[in-house]
């Protein structure tokens, strides 16, 4: 026949398995929402870099136009009056240019603030990507730390019980009024100088390897937006009402 403390045992252990296993399916369903939400955000903010990248080589291209122009306009000015307005082919040919650079620049400009406005809206998509990365992580963290946490409390060591059951009584023997809470405090405080020098090894966590122990870094993304949900529909709504002056629809 089974002693209590074998039964007890045996059920702990039973509980834990029965724990582990709901926490694992738990766990698959979060970190596969994780890292869907990651990639999205990587394609996001992809989307974000590109625009601003088209914007800085546009912005350059019209730097340059704009100087060419102008040394192309100081060129022909001068000409143009060493020749007293007399207009060869040459100089014809270089006026065309000239009013094509310029033209050429005024594309440019407007070009750069329709790119302004992707941008914006690019950043927006990023605003809403990262709260979803953020949320699903935290989701994913908390179902495995938890899930964690219930495993261990149900698998706690019957020696360190039985040690902690003695050091009430010794406590309620010395005259003690708080044993419990004392007898927890010491248990918490050994915990916390554990803890404290306590490292995860990344290459046997599966789990953490992936969410990491902290909220994902949000770089590239303007945070002022993102932790203001006014400005975000405000940056929305001026957006809409640009694409609907220009004719092309919300």
């Amino acid at each position: 026949m089974m002693k209590p403390a074998d039964i007890i045992t045996a059920a702990m252990k039973a509980t834990t398995e029965k724990q582990r296993k709901e926490n694992e399916q738990h766990v698959a369903v979060a970190l596969e929402a994780f890292t869907q939400a990651r990639d999205a955000h990587t394609a996001s903010m992809k989307k974000l870099y590109d625009t601003e990248a088209a914007i800085r080589r546009i912005e350059q291209e019209r730097q340059a136009a704009l100087d060419e122009s102008a040394e192309a306009e100081q060129s022909w000015r001068s000409r143009f009056r060493s020749l007293r307005g007399n207009l060869t082919p040459e100089m014809k040919a270089e006026h065309s240019q000239r009013i094509a650079n310029r033209e050429l620049a005024e594309e440019f400009t407007a070009l750069i603030a329709e790119l302004e406005d992707d941008k914006d809206s690019a950043m927006l998509g990023a605003c809403r990507s990262a709260h979803q990365y953020t949320t699903a992580h935290n989701t994913a963290f908390t179902t495995y730390a938890d899930g964690e946490w219930a495993c261990a409390l149900t698998a706690i060591d019957p020696a360190l019980i039985r040690a902690f059951v003695l050091r009430i009584r010794s406590l309620e023997l010395s005259g003690s009024e708080s044993a419990y809470a004392t007898a927890a405090r010491e248990l918490a405080n050994s915990l916390g100088t554990m803890k404290a020098v306590h490292e995860f090894d990344m290459a046997q966590e599966p789990v953490l390897s992936v969410t990491g122990l902290y909220r994902p870094a949000l770089t590239g993304v303007d945070m002022k937006l993102y932790n203001s949900p006014a400005r975000r529909t405000q940056l929305a709504q001026a957006l809409a009402a640009k694409k609907a002056a220009n004719g092309t629809g919300v």
